[in-house]
């Protein structure tokens, strides 16, 4: 599907909030031909960064964003054979973000614990069973520690890793997920305190399967959902809003992403087509035009193209179209640059490295306190903010509160924050 060249125009036409605009592709050169991405504050100084996974030069290559725009490329790391899919998390319980990295030819995930400087350990490597193919971390038994769950699409399992007392991790019997399984999500998607696993299957079926958490660290038997052909890895996040965890998939094999609204209570009504563009391989979720609601993107693999479909009232409608290299297989959206409107990097398979655009959409003025940048600053947002002062971890968990780019935050913000919260955010939004 292509959008007609007056919309696409009249996207571009503003960079002001409720547009749709950015640059043209900067790229991130790496050797290879990358397959997986992932965003996390590696360095603490409250930009995000980027990791790229390349399983044919059996590397991960990170770019460390930087005041002046242009990323610091660090690597190679070599967490193993063919890695093939990554998660950017604390999973070590520092308050500083870990690669976890999916070899797939090894049969093993490895950790680089992250130094919190831009550097990692070197790779700590589980045995994991055939293939695997996607990574979640949550703490599932609420015991402090974090655990993750890997899928093994090829065996048809999901294994649950959970972190121990000695920072190593010890497996479950692995949980049966017919239809092979790929990508996986964690979320609590019935809001009972347990986080839930999402698993996308797409070999011998097409659908999610929800794994709901149990009050002791289990998991229900699994509930499928079907989806469109070829569903990737899951999103999981309020896209409808009303306040309750939908999930929504890239259908590869249907050219379009498929719409799972959720109830609330960990079921879904019934699957929403949402049409994308030839072969999306992933999908993405944010506030690209700053107008409140959440838009999606897809990375249309046939196409070149990446697709941004405007959110409004919780439906979506294609808004622009924007050209890339060949074949993008992932694709992620985070700000980048501190702007306050998340920018796109897209992983085109047979370019090398990742390109990112970044977003020309102007925000307005900033409140300071305003964590979620909605003109407001509640209880939750003052705590985020008082936590990265007193502890010192990352400022990319509230830049508003941080509005120096110093990467930490002051008495005196704390004060002006609590006055915003009191007060309300002066100005219109």
């Amino acid at each position: 599907m292509r959008v007609p060249l007056s919309l696409a125009l009249a996207s571009l036409v503003s960079g002001a909030a409720g547009a749709l605009s950015f640059d043209p592709p900067r790229p991130m050169p790496a050797p290879g031909h990358g397959a997986a991405l992932a965003t996390a504050d590696f360095d603490r100084d409250g930009r995000v960064d980027v990791a790229i996974a390349v399983p044919d030069t059996n590397s991960v290559w990170v770019f460390l964003m930087r005041a002046d725009g242009e990323p610091a490329r660090v690597g190679p790391l070599r967490p193993g054979a063919a890695p093939s899919a990554l998660l950017a998390a604390d999973v070590t319980g520092d308050d500083r973000a870990d690669l976890v990295v999916a070899n797939d030819v090894d049969d093993t995930i490895a950790l680089l614990a992250g130094r919190g400087d831009g550097s990692f350990a070197a790779p700590r490597v589980i045995a994991t069973l055939l293939a695997p193919s996607g990574i979640a971390s949550a703490d599932f038994d609420r015991d402090g520690r974090p655990d993750l769950a890997v899928t093994s699409r090829y065996d048809d399992v999901v294994l649950v890793l959970r972190g121990t007392a000695a920072g190593g991790f010890a497996a479950d019997p692995p949980i049966a997920v017919a239809g092979g399984p790929a990508g996986i999500a964690a979320a609590d998607l019935d809001r009972d305190g347990a986080a839930d696993l999402v698993v996308g299957v797409n070999i011998g079926d097409d659908a999610v399967w929800i794994l709901r958490g149990t009050p002791g660290g289990g998991f229900a038997p699994p509930l499928r959902f079907a989806t469109g052909a070829q569903p990737g890895t899951p999103l999981v996040r309020d896209l409808t809003g009303d306040g309750v965890p939908d999930i929504a998939v890239a259908a590869t094999g249907d050219d379009a992403i498929t719409l799972l609204p959720g109830r609330g209570d960990g079921s879904f009504a019934a699957p929403i087509r949402i049409p994308a563009g030839a072969f999306p391989t992933a999908v993405v979720a944010a506030d690209f035009d700053h107008d409140g609601d959440v838009d999606l993107a897809t990375a249309n693999c046939l196409d070149d193209r990446i697709a941004v479909l405007r959110g409004s009232g919780g439906g979506f409608a294609p808004a622009l179209e924007l050209p890339t290299g060949p074949m993008p297989i992932a694709l992620a959206a985070a700000d980048l640059d501190r702007s306050r409107v998340p920018d796109l990097v897209s992983v085109d398979a047979l370019a090398g490295g990742a390109a990112l655009r970044r977003s020309t959409v102007d925000p307005g003025p900033a409140c300071l306190g305003d964590c979620d940048d909605n003109h407001t600053v509640g209880i939750d947002e003052l705590v985020r903010s008082v936590a990265i002062a007193v502890s010192g971890s990352s400022v990319a968990a509230c830049l508003a509160a941080d509005p120096d780019a110093s990467a930490t935050v002051t008495i005196n913000e704390l004060v002006a924050a609590v006055r915003n919260a009191l007060e309300g955010c002066p100005g219109p939004r």
